[in-house]
């Protein structure tokens, strides 16, 4: 019975190409853009996001000002390094220092760190990374100060050589050494006297960096509110979220499309309807059901949803593809799991909008009474 509905379907809809033709372009453009626009804001947010990954498992944990803590007391230091779950823990100083070279000068903040946490931490574009009587500077202040590789700075009056210049590291919430210096722990001793101001702490994983931080509060401020901790994980779901509802926000708009397709379908459906009258009425009068005149107008929307969706999915692929390209200079992001998960959304979108546009004129066309509809010229 389900295959001669599908017949008397296909047959109807192919006594009317044109339009049918335009609906299933209707609802095709409205799959697409839903899907584009969903595969391009998923793609955003995942290029934003990997740029957080290396710090995503920190912990910064700051003396706490408020109750008159100016730095990080060396035994707090030693505990939180021996907590479980802390894979790594990067003591911190810095300060603002006088800076000269040879064509500028001016104060800049001056950080003290091991080499090795240095080279795990950032790379150079220029030079190779050592700190043993030498020093590292951020690209930005290399360029203000006409910084090189080999030249010689002084720092709050001593002389160091300028062993790398660093890559630009974008926008970090940790340490920003971009418009700074980093010197060895004992060379930094020899330009300043501050305490530990900072102190990074690397959870194993995502899922312990909560565990860390109560370990954390717990073991330090259980007397005192000595540390403040802040972890960055926040800061990704903070971005995740806003992403999601940028995404939503863009959907909804693609979505006006797919109600403009819809429309499209319900007028075509009534005007089959209308010029189908006579038809509907002999096929009533030998017997046909209602529910079987439904089933048929159902059907025939089912099937330019199917159409217009399938196709749309399809090349809202290469849509998404074109846009990643074009704004974000990177297509890798389209081939992910959440892509699918977006096509498949846009097909079911798309789909479903066909079907509801085609509920009204099949059940008008079911209500047809047989002797009504045989009069109707």
């Amino acid at each position: 019975m389900s295959k001669m509905y599908l017949e008397l379907a296909k047959r109807n809809l192919q006594r009317a190409k044109v339009r049918s033709l335009l609906a299933v372009i209707g609802i095709l453009i409205g799959v697409m853009a839903v899907s584009a626009i969903g595969i391009f804001g998923e793609s955003l947010k995942a290029a934003v996001l990997q740029n957080f990954e290396d710090v995503a498992n920190e912990l910064i944990v700051s003396p706490n000002f408020q109750e008159g803590y100016k730095y990080l007391d060396e035994k707090d230091i030693s505990r939180i390094k021996k907590l479980p779950n802390v894979a790594e823990a990067i003591p911190i100083k810095s300060d603002s220092l006088l800076v000269e070279s040879k064509k500028k000068k001016s104060y800049a903040v001056v950080y003290a760190m091991d080499e090795k946490d240095v080279e795990d931490m950032f790379k150079a574009e220029k030079g190779s990374i050592r700190l043993k009587s030498s020093c590292v500077v951020g690209k930005r202040l290399a360029e203000f100060a006409d910084i090189r590789v080999n030249s010689k700075i002084t720092i709050a009056g001593r002389e160091f050589r300028v062993a790398a210049i660093l890559e630009d590291t974008g926008a970090r919430f940790d340490i920003n050494p971009n418009s700074a210096i980093i010197l060895s722990p004992e060379d930094f001793e020899k330009v300043s006297d501050v305490g530990y101001t900072m102190l990074i702490v690397k959870a194993e994983s995502l899922e312990k960096v909560d565990d860390v931080k109560k370990e954390i509060e717990e073991k330090i401020n259980s007397r005192d509110e000595k540390v403040v901790v802040f972890d960055l994980k926040i800061i990704l779901e903070r971005i995740n979220e806003a992403f999601s509802q940028i995404n939503t926000f863009l959907m909804a708009i693609a979505s006006v499309s797919l109600l403009v397709a819809g429309v499209s379908i319900l007028n075509i459906m009534l005007m089959s309807t209308i010029e189908r009258t006579k038809e509907i009425g002999i096929m009533r009068a030998i017997g046909a059901y209602r529910s079987t005149i439904l089933r048929i107008f159902l059907m025939e929307a089912l099937i330019l949803g199917l159409i217009g969706s399938a196709i749309g999915s399809v090349l809202s692929i290469a849509g998404g593809y074109a846009i990643d390209l074009m704004i974000l200079q990177d297509a890798s992001y389209v081939f992910r799991l959440s892509t699918l998960l977006y096509i498949s959304l846009g097909f079911s979108i798309g789909v479903m909008v066909s079907v509801l546009s085609g509920l009204y004129p099949a059940w008008k066309a079911s209500r047809l009474e047989p002797i009504e509809a045989l009069r109707y010229e």
